[in-house]
């Protein structure tokens, strides 16, 4: 009994004098007489200028705790004379008597108005790293290394709050930033409570952001688990706009340092009318990230979608059309590329399958394998026609300059196709681009009652772009091909039409200047409407007799059963120097020009007039066709009438020529 009372009274005694000791510390020590010092230490040790403008406090019980503010630390040197991070408030208490156990035990953190500013030199430095030397460094390993150090573990830390605070890094700034982090254990979820406002450049609307999650550090180890992620806020896309509400949520991210892996089992996201969900994996996270995923977007009214997002809505021919999107498909993102598959994109009725990749992230390169079952474009073009150009307006220029740059390869194919009246089925492009030059080979497509195949190369290598079409028509209806297309009604007839041609230019005008090549038709049983040739040769011959024309009047049609011609081109003018129209008891043949620039022709042509299935011919008739392909103007050439003396020429066969033209014109009006 008399050894315990003795105990007692010693360790009385001990308890006693560390209070007293406490309070000698509280009442003598004034933690503002070792600014300078503090301030000079950290010059020494960091190189940084470290100004505690406020006052320090101290407070010994129950907690060991110090308060300073306002105080600033500078950058170092090469970034500037302006502050790397200043607070106005600070707080940092340590538990006591755990410390006389060698265990580290941290009350609530508290900093008010921090505004840190991360900045990155040229040479990729950080203003935020920080320099040590080989002394203290070994004394941190050592020190981690020992039980009981420096290093031992951080068993609890009580909070830590952030409030009124910002950050910024070269243009981006996080305003408003606040931020509570509860009681932090191992293996315990630790809540926490995040609110700031994003502006990602100068002049951007404000992006507000709310998170909040469960944040779970495995006892062993770097695992960690987010559990119940939570993040919403809103985003204005333009000024005076309402703010549109964005989210994003997920049950539980989980995250291993050691292994370098992620996982998300299932996410949510929303922006707007907008809803996204999906999954994703990450491994080697921190070596050569690689994740993978899948996603799937709700369908949307598309239109009132764009409207939310300030992006324009288009005044489409159908107001029905962008009326229902959903899009869904696996993603993949890792060893510099990026690549979506299993693609399935719905747009209104139409469908999209597939898959797309940027293969090279650094040069931008791109790929697809795309199909699309059927799509009417004419749906979604504007409802008010293109207006003329004048002729003082700026020519349409080619998509060349990022032509240099652009890396592109793949094929694409649809079913059934609308575009610009046009009606296509079984379509398919092959496009391959590299080094500025672009090639389409093959396009394929049937229309009209037969196919069309092309070849198009742009070379955009040279300072002047190059232009090169290979395009065939196979077995085409004409007519109903031509008035679909720009409701021309100018011929029909059923056959083949090919182009080879080239150009150079940058823009739409100047590649029609130097557009030179050939064009080849061969049409059988139509007709070429604007042009009466039977009505015209009346009236030379007629005018040849000096007797009034036979009864009829200007049909404005040929008929023929076979329409052959071709034409080389040079510098936008189209010269033909083989036309041959041929019918029962009429076949044409000459040649001419057309300039494809003003649309102006000139022909010079002989109508052979036939005696029917017996052969031979009662009368060949010169004419001449001008004016523009629009509005063409046919006429007797005069002065070939009376070169070659077909006066003398009809004599013999008059009552049979007349016979002819009045049984021709008698079977146009049946």
């Amino acid at each position: 009994m008399r050894v315990l009372k003795i105990s007692g009274i010693v360790v009385g005694c001990l308890v006693a004098a560390f209070f007293v000791l406490l309070l000698a510390v509280w009442l003598f020590v004034n933690p503002n007489d070792y600014k300078a010092r503090i301030e000079q230490d950290v010059k020494a040790e960091t190189g940084r200028d470290l100004v505690l403008a406020g006052p320090l406090r101290l407070s010994v019980f129950p907690w060991f705790a110090l308060r300073l503010g306002p105080a600033s630390l500078g950058n170092p040197p090469g970034f500037g004379s302006g502050p790397f991070a200043s607070i106005q408030y600070a707080s940092l208490s340590v538990k006591l008597l755990p410390l006389l156990r060698k265990q580290l035990e941290i009350g609530h953190v508290e900093v008010n108005g921090l505004d840190l500013h991360l900045l990155r030199n040229a040479r990729g430095q950080g203003n935020w790293q920080f320099g040590t030397g080989t002394a203290p460094a070994a004394e941190n390993a050592a020190g981690a290394s020992q039980p009981g150090g420096s290093g031992e573990e951080l068993r609890n830390v009580a909070g830590v709050a952030i409030r009124s605070s910002r950050v910024s890094y070269q243009g981006m700034v996080i305003e408003d930033l606040n931020a509570t982090v509860g009681r932090m254990r191992s293996a315990v979820p630790v809540p926490v409570d995040l609110k700031l406002r994003l502006l990602t450049r100068a002049g951007a609307e404000p992006l507000d952001l709310a998170a909040r999650l469960d944040l779970v550090r495995a006892a062993s180890g770097e695992q960690y688990r987010i559990e119940h992620l939570s993040l919403s806020g809103t985003w204005i896309p333009k000024p005076g706009m309402a703010a549109v509400p964005w989210g994003l949520s997920a049950p539980q991210l989980s995250l291993d340092l050691n292994a370098q892996t992620a996982g998300v089992p299932s996410f949510a996201a929303r922006l707007a009318s907008a809803q996204v969900t999906g999954s994703l994996e990450g491994t080697r996270m921190v070596d050569a990230p690689k994740v993978t995923g899948t996603f799937r977007l709700e369908p949307l009214v598309l239109r009132q979608w764009m409207s939310e997002v300030a992006l324009p809505v288009p005044d489409t021919r159908d107001p029905q059309a962008l009326s229902r999107f959903a899009a869904s498909g696996d993603f993949a993102y890792g060893a510099n590329a990026a690549r979506a598959t299993s693609l399935d994109v719905q747009l209104d009725g139409s469908t999209l399958r597939g898959a797309a990749a940027i293969t090279n992230l650094t040069t931008e390169a791109m790929s697809f394998d795309l199909a699309l079952d059927h799509i009417d474009l004419d749906r979604y073009m504007s409802v008010a026609p293109a207006p003329a150009r004048a002729p003082e307006s700026k020519p349409t220029a080619l998509p060349t300059s990022s032509l240099a740059h652009l890396q592109l390869s793949g094929t694409a194919t649809i079913g059934e196709a609308t575009v610009e009246r046009l009606k296509l089925s079984e379509v398919r492009v092959e496009v391959d681009s590299n080094a500025g030059v672009l090639h389409i080979d093959p396009a394929s497509a049937q229309l009209y009652g037969g196919a069309y195949l092309g070849h198009i190369t742009l070379d955009a290598r040279a300072s002047v772009p190059t232009l090169r079409l290979d395009q065939s028509l196979t077995g085409v209806d004409v007519a109903m091909l031509l008035k679909d297309f720009d409701n021309i009604d100018r011929i029909s007839g059923r056959g083949n039409v090919t182009t080879e041609l080239t150009g150079q230019g940058a823009t739409s005008d100047a590649l029609l200047k130097t557009l030179s090549g050939r064009i080849t038709a061969n049409l059988a049983n139509g007709a070429v409407e604007g042009l009466d040739l039977w009505y015209e040769i009346n009236r030379a011959v007629a005018l040849t007799e000096r007797h009034p024309m036979l009864a009829g009047k200007n049909t404005g049609r040929t008929t023929f059963s076979v329409f052959k011609a071709s034409a080389h081109l040079k510098d936008g003018i189209a010269t033909t120097h083989d036309l041959d129209i041929a019918s029962q008891d009429l076949r044409i043949t000459g040649e001419g020009t057309a300039n494809l620039l003003t649309d102006a022709i000139d022909y010079r042509v002989q109508a052979a007039i036939l005696k029917g299935t017996a052969g031979g011919m009662l009368a060949d008739v010169p004419l001449t066709i001008s004016g523009t392909l629009t509005s063409p103007s046919v006429r007797p050439d005069l002065a070939e009438l009376a070169k070659a003396g077909l006066q003398q020429a009809l004599k013999g066969n008059r009552e049979e020529l007349q016979q002819t033209l009045q049984n021709r014109l008698k079977s146009l009006f049946r």
